[in-house]
């Protein structure tokens, strides 16, 4: 999707997003929501951590790490996805869209969800200066 100008995120426009080959709308959600997300967000992401010194030195947490990576993180992923995009039908998504539609979306979500994070890199960057 195109991306979002300063003026559609300071006026809370849509996300728009393309599923099963059609544009959906996803509302950016209000500050309170929007902090609980990225709790649910962060716990996800930063279980992959546990996971990145495992070697097939360790063929059976080898194994459990490519599970997780595999299968359990995306199906995270998807969760995290529909519990910011509320107003979206998952049902009649999972049974049309695809994964590679669903990673892009979520690119998209995880832009708008961290807006300080940018703000937060660029002060420090001036501080510094």
């Amino acid at each position: 999707m195109a991306k979002r100008t300063e003026a559609e995120k300071v006026v809370r426009a849509s996300i728009v997003v393309m599923l099963a080959g059609k544009e959906h709308e996803i509302a950016p959600l209000v500050i309170r929501d929007a902090r609980e997300w990225r709790k649910k967000a962060v716990k996800v992401l930063s279980g992959v951590t546990q996971y990145a010194s495992i070697s097939t030195d360790d063929p059976k947490g080898f194994a459990n790490a490519i599970n997780v990576m595999l299968v359990e993180m995306p199906d995270e992923m998807t969760n995290l996805f529909f519990d910011y995009a509320k107003n979206l039908d998952r049902e009649e998504i999972e049974a049309t869209a695809t994964e590679a539609e669903l990673a892009k979306a979520i690119e998209e979500v995880m832009e708008v969800a961290f807006p300080l994070l940018r703000s937060m890199t660029s002060s420090w960057g001036k501080l510094s200066a």
